[in-house]
């Protein structure tokens, strides 16, 4: 790839106001996370773009990118609908990145048609159980595997042929509505923990690709995470996902950095959350 592919990030607070994972209204800890993860990428790239939803906006639209306000998400489950929203307004190649990702030095995303975070297979087994809910549904369309043997963790997305993106987004919305027609059977799954999200986006990639026969590129390609971790660290590379980013240690070290780091912006985001008498 000659061109750098544009940066997009996307924000829908919603699902993580009304206590998303269990773990309460966390608002506060996701506007500045995420305002650290994006004034990391603008030490780095030159084209960023943040969609946001309506209620985050107040908070983040002073950021030294284009921040584009966007309806808020209504289904407090299904969380990824704004990264799909702002995956398919791109018009040339790009790299999603979510907000809990910090990239410490410049990486250079030379991919061919599709590139992930890594294969997902230490946590294979969340998806695989949920499998037999989606397989009742699915039979009908052609690019479903009942099971692909690994999923891709989609904390960094893109995509250079955009012809895979169009059919990407709109296998997405397909299985999207399969869920929402079928919701109330996936109750019993609900009540274990589960998370439809992860397969009606991550899984569902791994299964489109294989049936597109699209080989991604991963950032993070070692077998084992412990390698996988070395070389991010290598690569100024982290992804503070789950619950973990909600940790009094791992919150406390973001404000600190922000502050430290960047903190004109800190202290703009700091006034606009005080402002809101947020907690």
């Amino acid at each position: 790839m000659k061109e750098e592919p544009r940066i997009i990030y996307s924000l829908d607070v919603l699902p993580i106001i009304n206590n998303r994972w269990n773990a309460g209204n966390k608002l506060k800890e996701t506007i500045y996370m995420s305002a650290l993860s994006i004034l990391y990428s603008h030490l780095w790239y030159k084209d960023i773009e943040f969609y946001v939803d309506e209620i985050a906006y107040k908070y983040l639209y002073m950021l030294p990118c284009r921040v584009t306000k966007v309806p808020n998400n209504d289904d407090l489950e299904l969380w990824m609908k704004s990264k799909i929203h702002a995956i398919n307004k791109q018009i040339k190649p790009f790299v999603h990145l979510d907000t809990d990702i910090f990239i410490k030095k410049k990486i250079h995303f030379n991919f061919n048609k599709v590139i992930v975070e890594r294969s997902d297979d230490e946590y294979y087994g969340h998806y695989k159980n949920q499998l037999p809910f989606f397989n009742q549904y699915t039979q009908h369309l052609d690019y479903w595997h009942e099971d692909v043997g690994n999923c891709f963790n989609c904390g960094i997305l893109g995509f250079n042929d955009l012809e895979i993106r169009n059919q990407f987004v709109n296998a997405y919305y397909e299985l999207e509505a399969i869920y929402i027609k079928n919701r109330e059977s996936y109750l019993p799954y609900k009540r274990q923990g589960y998370e439809p999200c992860v397969v009606i986006e991550q899984y569902m990639l791994a299964s489109f690709l294989k049936h597109k026969g699209v080989i991604p590129n991963l950032l993070l390609y070692q077998q084992n995470m412990i390698d996988q971790s070395n070389h991010a660290d290598k690569i100024g590379y982290s992804h503070i996902y789950g619950k973990k980013k909600y940790t009094k240690n791992i919150v406390g070290a973001i404000e600190e950095r922000l502050s430290k780091i960047f903190p004109y912006w800190y202290e703009q985001i700091k006034t606009a959350v005080e402002k809101e008498n947020m907690s």
